[in-house]
């Protein structure tokens, strides 16, 4: 009894909520317009809540149980359903009955609250023995627009001229959850237009959707540099006939028309042999649209080559408006240069109608083939005494492009005699090959002594084609620095000689079983008051002369006396 009762209850409050229309949607717009963005769901049993975004759903009500067939189904098919309690922010809204696919939008339209999924009408959830009843929810806010507008110009930068169209293209990008509605777009600038609209209507831009559209300005003629504002508007609406805006703009640039400067070219043969002749060519173009006096062009040659007429290297000319002026000159490799030689530039000086100008041309190159002769001169020592050797080798090597016959003579100093060797050579050189030759020259004069540069000559190709000179570096060489010893003798007054004090051959010690312990007895030896003698400066003299001349001081010639006789033989050879 207890249970007929509780079923006619849960029946009649069912017929309640339909009378008072919670079952039905109860929205105050067309949810057949409205779109509907991310939310929450979940599975709730009877007490359970699910929450999002404020809003509280809570279960409260389920079918009752019925009884079950032999299957464990229910005996009849349930008329599904769940009862769920609204609140928003904590504030009761209103008891919603809903079956599977029933879905209520709340009074602001800005939440739908749905009843995705009930268990099935023969399902186990709703017999006495199994009774567990739920429903899936999900809780999802109302979709709406976000409207992006973007302007890209095709250039940061233009030039003011009559031809120049700048080109902008205007996106209307749709980044929300729900369409825009009754979309409008519109361009404003002080930029000519030339072709396209600068309004723009849509009856909506679908979620995720974007337009884009180009429209073509025209540069002003300006006479300085000036900014331009390009700015893009974009209004629309949502379901609700809610207004939506966004704003871009960009900024860009123009210059006035340049003044067309003239410009100036230097050319010349890419390359020649070192016989032959180089045609170099300087052209002056103006470039604008008037005429231009007194032009000053100067040119210069660069090393390694000469010029073969009389000109000056400086010009002066006027131009007409569009005009040009050309000029043309040889010039003479004067040696190899496999590398190629880089021409300086040629420069322009002119006035406009505006401003005075300098300008300055390329700087080809050229190659010039042939041989050169690079020759070095070395001594294999520095410093010398007078009467001593020195070796002497001069190298050539062919640092050219091509082979040649060369001569090399190398000239002896008036100061030197020749000992051994020779002092040219003749050889065939090829590219990147060198020779040298050595000789011996005794220097027969007090150093320093210059030698003098070595010389070659050399065939430009051939024996037909001329010669070319070649000098290597001179080469100078110092006089030995004596070292300055006491005289062997203290006492003696002679002047203009030393004699140099031979140390002692050292006698070596016999080793001793323990280390012996030497006394020293500091002696004060007085010594003598002697007055300062003069700084003589040694002559170098050789060893047979300085014992003649201490032979002649001792007279060792016609020695008589014991002391002068024995004085006489410490000077004797071993």
């Amino acid at each position: 009894m207890s249970i007929v009762r509780s079923e006619l209850l849960i029946k009649l409050v069912i017929a309640s909520l339909i009378i008072s229309g919670f079952v039905s949607p109860a929205i105050a717009y067309d949810a057949s317009s409205f779109q509907w963005g991310d939310g929450t769901s979940g599975r709730l049993a009877r007490g359970a809540e699910l929450s999002y975004n404020g809003y509280t759903v809570k279960a409260i009500a389920f079918p009752a149980p019925v009884k079950s067939n032999s299957m464990g189904s229910p005996v009849e098919p349930v008329d599904t359903f769940v009862g769920l309690n609204i609140s928003k922010n904590g504030q009761f809204l209103t008891t919603a009955m809903l079956k599977q696919g029933d879905y209520y939008i709340a009074p602001d339209g800005e939440m739908k609250i749905t009843a995705t999924l009930l268990p099935s009408k023969e399902g186990t959830e709703w017999v006495y023995e199994s009774y567990a009843p739920w429903a899936d929810i999900g809780i999802n806010h109302r979709g709406i627009p976000a409207i992006e507008v973007l302007i890209e110009t095709d250039y940061n930068e233009y030039i003011s001229l009559a031809n120049t169209e700048i080109t902008a293209s205007v996106t209307i990008r749709n980044t929300g959850s729900a369409d825009l509605l009754n979309a409008n777009a519109e361009i404003i600038t002080s930029l000519p237009l030339k072709r396209g609209v600068l309004k723009y209507h849509y009856e909506s831009i679908k979620k995720g959707e974007s337009v884009t559209n180009s429209i073509v300005f025209a540069a002003p003629i300006i006479t300085e540099l000036k900014n331009y504002e390009i700015i893009a508007n974009a209004t629309g609406y949502d379901a609700k006939d809610i207004f939506y805006t966004a704003q871009s703009s960009k900024s860009i640039k123009i210059a006035p028309e340049p003044e067309q400067i003239p410009t100036i070219r230097k050319s010349v043969n890419a390359k020649i042999y070192l016989e032959e002749y180089a045609m170099v060519s300087i052209s002056f173009k103006n470039n604008g649209n008037f005429e231009i006096k007194n032009v000053s062009v100067t040119d210069s040659i660069p090393a390694g080559f000469e010029l073969l007429s009389n000109n000056s290297m400086k010009w002066k000319f006027t131009v007409p408006p569009m005009g040009a002026w050309d000029t043309r000159y040889l010039i003479r490799p004067t040696e190899a240069n496999k590398d190629g030689a880089v021409l300086p530039p040629a420069k322009a000086e002119f006035r406009t109608q505006k401003e005075y100008y300098t300008i300055q041309s390329n700087q080809p190159s050229i190659v010039v083939h042939g041989p050169k002769i690079s020759l070095t001169k070395q001594v294999d020592v520095s410093s010398i005494n007078q009467g001593d050797t020195v070796t002497v080798t001069v190298s050539a090597e062919n640092v050219g492009s091509t082979p040649t016959k060369v001569s090399i003579k190398d000239q002896l100093p008036s100061e030197g005699t020749l000992v051994s060797g020779a002092t040219s050579l003749e050889d065939f050189l090829e590219s990147g090959k060198s020779a040298r030759f050595s000789y011996s020259l005794r220097i027969d004069t007090e150093p320093p002594v210059k030698l003098p540069s070595a010389t070659a000559v050399y065939n430009l190709l051939d024996a037909k084609s001329g010669t070319l000179k070649a000098a290597s570096n001179e080469v100078e060489i110092g006089k030995k620095v004596p070292v300055t010893e006491q005289a062997a003798n203290p006492d003696s007054s002679t002047p203009g000689f030393e004699i140099a004090e031979v140390a002692p051959t050292p006698v070596p010690t016999p080793e001793l079983p323990f280390t012996p312990i030497i006394y020293e007895e500091e002696v004060q030896v007085p010594q003598p008051e002697t007055t300062p003698e003069p700084v003589i400066t040694p002559v170098p003299v050789s060893s047979g002369e300085i014992k003649a001349i201490v032979n002649l001081v001792l007279g060792c010639n016609s020695a008589s006396t014991k002391e002068s006789i024995i004085a006489c033989s410490l000077i004797k050879p071993q």
